[in-house]
C-alpha cells in the first residue's frame, strides 16, 4: 500500500491549502493535473524564489508510513 502523500500549496508566503493533490484541486478549483503538474521538477525550474508563482510542497508525515 502506497504512503497518502501530502502537500501545502504556497504562493509566495501565503498558505493557499492543503491535503492529497485530490483535496487541493477541490479547494482551489484548479485541475488536477495542474496540481499534479506543480509538482514536477520541470514546474519547480521555473518558480523563481520570492516570485509569484504557485508551488507545491511535499510535508513528511512520518505517521502514515506503515
Amino acid at each position: 500500500m502506497k504512503p497518502i502523500k501530502i502537500y501545502a500549496l504556497y504562493k509566495g508566503e501565503d498558505l493557499l491549502a492543503d491535503g492529497t493533490i485530490e483535496e487541493i484541486s477541490e479547494q482551489t478549483g484548479k485541475t488536477v493535473d495542474h496540481i499534479r503538474f506543480m509538482t514536477f521538477p520541470t514546474y519547480h525550474k521555473r518558480c523563481k524564489p520570492g516570485g509569484k508563482r504557485m508551488q507545491m510542497i511535499l510535508l513528511d508525515d512520518d505517521e502514515e508510513e506503515m
